[in-house]
């Protein structure tokens, strides 16, 4: 039986071969599937990275087309741009360069309610913040305005930080000035003066910003600093001299202007501005001629002292004739001239210096009045009334 068996088990040559065939269409089979399959899969990858290639591409260009919507003030093409940009590859950059094209397209609230969902994502995004205070500002929030502002210098910036939150310290202090709390503007000037780098061109800036928030006294301050540079850039002396002259500074004024119009550059200079500046400089220099300078010699002093009280006088006279009523202050004036003598000689004013000022404080007093009853002055009598608002500070360096 076990012999039997062994020799039925026993294949015959034609039966090894048709196995081995089998065997060898099977394997060939298994390894057709195989590259099939691996081919299948690499065509299938190529396909994908192909287009996703492409989509980053088209990202890319579409993005670049916003950008350059944008810097070319056309942001309803921006808004179409980015939008194509962003359904190819959601970026957070392209998102926020969406929500500002909304914001400069007028779209206040699309582009509000995006910075914010993009805000609840990165609160101490500078960017992302600064934008929010923008749009709080166009909306009349001054008090969300003011907040997002001052998170925006705490947030976190790309790039140079640095001269990020000086921008937007003076944009902020802009925008307080435009609503007119100044002190707060000028608060803010004043940290960004200390905190910025030696550049001319930006503590002119500066200067500027503290001129319309009412900070005479320093923006004349830096504009002398940087008039004091060599060579000194003519916007210096410019600046110097009009905030002196609104200052009552006239011989500062003076100096500052005459330098300006005498630059090498004033031709360039604004025709208007050129008007006004030699117009300051003209009326400075004519105070300083009238003007009793306690340094003058006393025959001098006397001399436009009288001179003085010759214009205040004629002045209170035709105020008084046009006058069908006078009023207190107006009464008050004409009885103290009418207590002082009508001829006084050059020589006892020179010896009276208590006179002297009792003459030049009535003369001031007279404009001042005058002005409040009768209207704005002019010629010489405009320019005592400059020296009035301010006698200290004519010739102060």
């Amino acid at each position: 039986m076990t012999n039997g068996s062994q020799v039925g088990a026993v294949l015959t040559s034609d039966e090894r071969l048709a196995r081995r065939k089998l065997i060898l269409r099977d394997a060939i089979s298994l390894l057709t599937l195989f590259l099939i399959t691996s081919v299948l899969f690499a065509l299938t990858w190529l396909l994908y990275q192909s287009f996703t290639d492409h989509e980053q591409v088209l990202a890319v260009r579409w993005k670049a087309r916003g950008e350059e919507a944008l810097r070319t003030g056309n942001p309803k093409a921006a808004i179409n741009a980015l939008r194509s940009a962003l359904a190819y590859l959601p970026a957070r950059g392209t998102e926020i360069e969406l929500a500002t094209a909304l914001a400069e397209a007028g779209r206040t609230t699309e582009a509000t309610a995006y910075f914010n969902t993009l805000r609840e994502e990165a609160p101490g995004d500078a960017m992302i913040n600064l934008q929010l205070a923008r749009l709080a500002a166009k909306q009349g929030d001054e008090s969300l305005a003011v907040l997002r502002y001052q998170e925006a210098l705490d947030g976190t910036w790309a790039g140079n930080g640095f001269n990020h939150r000086r921008e937007v310290r003076l944009e902020m202090a802009g925008y307080l000035t435009s609503r007119h709390h100044l002190d707060q503007a000028r608060t803010q000037l004043l940290i960004a003066d200390s905190n910025a780098p030696d550049d001319p061109s930006i503590k002119i800036q500066i200067a500027g910003m503290l001129e319309q928030a009412d900070d005479l006294p320093d923006a004349l301050k830096i504009y002398r600093t940087v008039a004091g540079r060599h060579p000194a850039p003519i916007a210096a002396f410019g600046g110097a001299g009009r905030a002196a002259f609104a200052l009552g500074m006239y011989r500062v004024a003076a100096d500052y202007l005459g330098r300006e119009l005498g630059h090498p550059e004033a031709g360039s200079l604004p025709a208007d501005q050129l008007t006004a500046d030699r117009g300051m400089l003209a009326t400075s220099q004519r105070i300083l001629d009238l003007y009793p300078a306690l340094d003058l010699p006393a025959r001098v002093r006397a001399e436009r002292i009288l001179a003085a009280r010759k214009t205040a006088r004629a002045r209170l006279t035709a105020c008084a004739a046009a006058t069908a009523a006078a009023p207190a202050p107006l009464a008050s004036i004409v009885t103290r001239w009418a207590q002082n003598p009508t001829r006084l000689p050059l020589d006892q004013l020179e010896q009276q210096p208590d006179l002297e000022q009792n003459i030049l404080q009535l003369v001031y007093d007279t404009e001042t009045v005058t002005a409040q009853a009768c209207g704005a002055p002019t010629g010489d009598d405009a320019l005592l009334l400059r020296m009035a608002q301010n006698p200290g500070a004519v010739e102060q360096e």
